[in-house]
This record gives C-alpha cells, sequence and structure tokens, in this order.
C-alpha cells in the first residue's frame, strides 16, 4: 500500500500499487473531472505529481498508484457543490390558462374515523380499518405495506380511531404511503427532481398549499465518468452499478442538505416526481441503457411504472410513491415532457375554438439539444447531439456555469472586457461566455465566418496570466467545437420546420428552455446562428423547465394526465433517418450561416 497525499487539501490515504489513481482519488470522495470517461482524451484531468523530489504533470485517470509515497497537486476545483437557485420559485412561467389552483394532487389525503375493536367480532385492526376506508374513496382494493401495518395498532388506539390517511391510487389499488393518529398530524412533504445530464435541480416542496420551500442545485456526479449521453452509454457497459449509485448519492444529498434547511427528515418526504431524459431515466433505475444507441434504439421503457423510494434506494419515505415523467424517444426523454407543460401545448382548446392555435417551437439547449415542434394539430419532437460545448466541454479553458466562470465579453478597441459569474475572479468560461465571446470576435473582425482569426495567430486572450490570475484564452479549435454544437441545434430546428413545410417566420413562439437558456444572451445567440433572428417579442426564457414540470406533475394531477396526453401526441423524429438534416447542419457551420437572409 502506498500512501497518496491530495493537493491543496492535504488529503492522505493509502491505496495498492498499480491500481488507478483516479480509483484512489474518488475513493476519499475526490472529485476528479473526466468528460471522456478516463480513456485521456479531453485532458481535463491533468495533475501535478510529486515523487522522490521531482514533480512531473501527468493524468490522472491514466496514472498507475507506484511503490512508494507520492503528491498529486489537483487543479484548484470548479463550485462542484450545492447552490439554490431562487429562480426555481418562481412559477411565473406557467402560461396563461394553465392553473393547478383548484387541481387535486396525485396523492390524497383524508381523515377516517374507525371503529373500535370489539370481542368476537372477527375483524382485525387492518379490517377495521379498509372497511373505514372504502366508505370514504372509491378504490377496490387497498395495499397495506408493512411499515404502516406495524404501527396501525398504536396508531387506532392513540387517538380513540381517528387517523389521516395518506395515500395514492394506482391501476384501481389504493397504496398507503403513512398513517398518523389524529392530532399528531404532519406536513405533507415532497420533491420535484429534475435529473439533467449535468446539473440536478431538486425543489421541495409543501403538497398542500403548493409552496416551494427550498430549491437546490448539484452537479450530477456521473460527469466525473463522462460528459456526454454517449460517453454514458458507453460507460454503462461495464459500469452501470456505479453511474446509478452515483446519481442516487448526488440525489440523496440534495434531499439531506434541503430537508435541513427546514429542519425535517427526509422520511418525511412522501412523494416525488422526477424529470430526466431516456438515458438518465434508466441509468437511475438501473437498467442498461446500451439499446438506445443501437439499432433500431429501442429503449427498455418509456413510461416508468410507480415504484416506491425503497425499491429504488431513494432515501425518503419508505412507501412515498416515485413518478417518472414520461419518455417518447431515445433521445427526447421526460424533462421535455415535463418542460412542454410550462408552454400552450399542454393546454386544451375551448369548446367553441376550432383554430389550430400559435405554431411554438421549444427547444431545450444543453449536452443533449431537444426540439418540439408544434400546434394543437400536431407535435414532432427530435434531438440532436450538441456535444458538451454549451456547457463548457470540448473548450480548453472551459467549465460549467458557477461563480468565476467567465459569462460575457466585450471587445473595445481589440481589448476583452470580461464578466464573471459573482463577479469572482476568472478560472474559466462558461457556455454563454462562449457564444459572447464568439460573438464579439466575428463582430470586430477578428475571426471570419468559418471562425478562423484573421492575424496570424490561433487563439485569443481573454484574459493574462499573472500571480494569482489565470490566463484563460478561447481557440480555433474551441471555436471550431462551438461552431459544431450551434449548427447542430439550429439545423434540428430547420429540419423539424421543413417536415411540416413552414419556416422560421411561421412561428408564433419560441421557448428557449435548459440552465443554459436562462443565461443566454439573445443578440449574441442570432449574431452567431444558434437562434434566428425573429421579433424578441416572440421569444421567452424558461430556464429549467423540466423542474418546473416535475413541480407541476407534483402538485396536480390535472397537470400529470396533461403530461401523458402530450406524450401520447409526440412524434418522435430521427434525425439520422433525415438526409435533409446533414445538408441543414453542413450550411450552418459557419457564422452565422451560409444563408445569410435567415439572419437579416
Amino acid at each position: 500500500m502506498s500512501e497518496i497525499t491530495f493537493l491543496p487539501d492535504n488529503i492522505k490515504t493509502h491505496f495498492p500499487q498499480g491500481a488507478s489513481l483516479l480509483d484512489a482519488a474518488r475513493s476519499i470522495g475526490i472529485f476528479v473531472e473526466t468528460p471522456c470517461g478516463g480513456e485521456g482524451s479531453c485532458k481535463k484531468c491533468l495533475v501535478k505529481i510529486t515523487q522522490n523530489n521531482e514533480t512531473r504533470e501527468a493524468l490522472i485517470c491514466r496514472t498507475a498508484v507506484p511503490d512508494e509515497s507520492i503528491t498529486v497537486e489537483l487543479k484548484q476545483l470548479t463550485d462542484s457543490g450545492k447552490t439554490q437557485d431562487s429562480y426555481l420559485k418562481d412559477i411565473a412561467f406557467i402560461p396563461d390558462g394553465l392553473s393547478c389552483e383548484n387541481s387535486e394532487a396525485f396523492i390524497k389525503k383524508i381523515k377516517l374515523k374507525v371503529a373500535p375493536a370489539a370481542p368476537l367480532d372477527g375483524l382485525s385492526d387492518a379490517d377495521r380499518f379498509t372497511r373505514a376506508f372504502k366508505r370514504e374513496a372509491e378504490c377496490a382494493f387497498i395495499e397495506l405495506p408493512l411499515s404502516v401495518l406495524s404501527c396501525l395498532p398504536e396508531r387506532l388506539r392513540e387517538a380513540e380511531g381517528e387517523i389521516i390517511f395518506i395515500y395514492f391510487t394506482d391501476n384501481n389499488i389504493a397504496k398507503v404511503i403513512n398513517i398518523f393518529s389524529a392530532g399528531n398530524e404532519q406536513k405533507i412533504y415532497c420533491a420535484a427532481v429534475d435529473i439533467g445530464t449535468t446539473t440536478v435541480s431538486l425543489l421541495l416542496t409543501d403538497l398542500e398549499d403548493k409552496k416551494v420551500l427550498v430549491t437546490r442545485n448539484a452537479y450530477n456526479s456521473q460527469v466525473e465518468c463522462a460528459l456526454d449521453i454517449i460517453g454514458r452509454i458507453n460507460y454503462a457497459k461495464k459500469n452501470l452499478n456505479e453511474l446509478r449509485a452515483r446519481i442516487l448519492k448526488t440525489v440523496n444529498e440534495l434531499i439531506s442538505d434541503a430537508c435541513g434547511e427546514i429542519k425535517i427528515e427526509p422520511s418525511e418526504i412522501l412523494f416525488v416526481s422526477l424529470a430526466g431524459n431516456t438515458v438518465m431515466t434508466h441509468i437511475f433505475l438501473g437498467i442498461i441503457p446500451e439499446y438506445i444507441r443501437l439499432s433500431p434504439y429501442t429503449p427498455a421503457v418509456f413510461q416508468p411504472q410507480i415504484y416506491t423510494a425503497q425499491q429504488t434506494g431513494l432515501k425518503v419515505c419508505e412507501n412515498a410513491p416515485l413518478l417518472f415523467a414520461p419518455c417518447v424517444g431515445s433521445y427526447v426523454g421526460g424533462d421535455i415532457t415535463a418542460g412542454l407543460l410550462c408552454t400552450e401545448l399542454a393546454s386544451e382548446p375551448k369548446d367553441d375554438d376550432s383554430s389550430p392555435g400559435e405554431l411554438i417551437l421549444f427547444i431545450d439547449i444543453g449536452t443533449n439539444g431537444e426540439i418540439v415542434l408544434g400546434s394543437r394539430d400536431f407535435i414532432f419532437a427530435c434531438a440532436c447531439s450538441a456535444g458538451p460545448a454549451f456547457e463548457g466541454g470540448g473548450i480548453k479553458h472551459g467549465m460549467r456555469a458557477c461563480p468565476g466562470a467567465i459569462e460575457k465579453v466585450i471587445i473595445k478597441n481589440g481589448k476583452p472586457q470580461i464578466f464573471t459569474i459573482g463577479n469572482a475572479p476568472p478560472i474559466g468560461i462558461c457556455g454563454s461566455g462562449v457564444i459572447s465571446v464568439a460573438a464579439e470576435l466575428f463582430k470586430n473582425g477578428i475571426i471570419d465566418s468559418a471562425g478562423k482569426f484573421s492575424q496570424k495567430t490561433f487563439e485569443y486572450i481573454l484574459c493574462e496570466g499573472s500571480p494569482g490570475k489565470q490566463k484563460i484564452t478561447i481557440s480555433e479549435a474551441d471555436i471550431d467545437n462551438f461552431i459544431r454544437a450551434k449548427g447542430a441545434v439550429f439545423s434540428a430546428c430547420q429540419t423539424l420546420l421543413e417536415s411540416v413545410e413552414m419556416s422560421f417566420s411561421n412561428l408564433d413562439k419560441i421557448y428557449v428552455a435548459g440552465g443554459f437558456g436562462r443565461f443566454l444572451n439573445l443578440e449574441d445567440a442570432r449574431t452567431i446562428g444558434l437562434l434566428p433572428r425573429i421579433a424578441d417579442e416572440k421569444y421567452t426564457f424558461l430556464g429549467n423547465s423540466s423542474a418546473l414540470g416535475a413541480y407541476l406533475t407534483l402538485i396536480s394531477e390535472e397537470y400529470r394526465n396533461k403530461q401523458l396526453k402530450l406524450a401520447k401526441r409526440i412524434t418522435y423524429v430521427d434525425l439520422s433517418s433525415e438526409p435533409r438534416y446533414m445538408d441543414y447542419y453542413t450550411g450552418a457551420l459557419f457564422l452565422p450561416h451560409t444563408d445569410k437572409k435567415l439572419f437579416e
């Protein structure tokens, strides 16, 4: 066993000779980002290793533990901890006509008066409880979990048979979640969770007054293994259990942290609604996602049944139902059917309204780009592999949006003025920053429409290096990665519109969703050809619509039914079988586009 010291936190461990140095770091909870899945291609895990007073640089993912003591100096970590996003509490994004004020929640609470036990009546406590329940609710059967049955005798006798009963209905079976004796009633807490490829978001809610009490965000710890969806699928071939354990750990830590803020126990959460893309949903449930990427691209399940927290390993009330948002295609998942609840596509037309309604384009920009085009008459959806550029991946100094990330750049007289998240010292550049600098470089003639520098240089310095200040640049290779990402999204939009013989000018509304979209500068996005140049008032930026949609299904069974109807209406379009997509994609590999009329 060799002693390893990890700097800058001076954490020591012992690990077997010849084992992976990356495994040694992860075994003691040290966050090391390996977007390429540990293949050594992304170079993001470069560290300094000191051995026998000699220091060298090496990739931690490709280095074995030596037979003697070493010191490993890691890069200063970006913020990989939990954060609060107050905007998630704002449900003002829900369009007019979509209201859940009077809607009943998925889980129900009723008060029962159970008859007392009588000598020789031949009835058990469970029998008398079942009889009382059937007088109040229309269900053929009732399912009483062992954890509830074990405390039923005491609960019935604590308040002379008056109890509060929490349950949900599935296939005409009333499934009990918890019971309380009258006078000892507790609040019903529940959680909405967006399982993103990069970020996981949680909204802790009081179900009865429908208020969001706490919001939390954290990086999906799977990013240490692979940054994008295909990378996760490949990693899962041999390490599915690890990926599943990682996402469970991320969600459970968010739950614990959120509960700690309002001083409740995680076991007091009685209901969870989850939304994630098809691959994330499979991994969360421990289902191998391999066949999603292999022809004929068939997921194991589109609509998971209702499982309990105990069945999945989620650390809330063991009988709490988990409601998964339905997926509609290999790469169009529950995060999209949840997000669409925040648009007019979820509204029902009035009886006297026979018009086709507005033509809506919904764009979720992230590691995967998901596009939805629809009206009351039709809904088409597709996904494009935008790659990790929008999340800072594939960019030399790229990073996710957190304090210290450059999010905006203004170039005056050839010199950059940078703005960072939280006004913190710059440590890298996030997706919105890449869009901003690309737009500025193009407007100032520093790069041409192909993304090539006009001068004899291959990078642009955003921040000079000096003691205590990191040198941050943007290179031609970085811009090329970004152009390919924006080209994939824009051409996917074009393909869907062309499929219904329409163009951007026919659109009534464009919704831009995703955490990345929340920080997007509209004019910069138009300048580089990510979004079309149509009227500002047609754009709405939703932020994390997946989390908001999960919240809506949490508090309203009406919205749950709307989501199920939406999923059935969506026609999934596989872009790999659309030859015009590659034609549009080729045209979009320039700034802003080879067809400049699209951006006039």
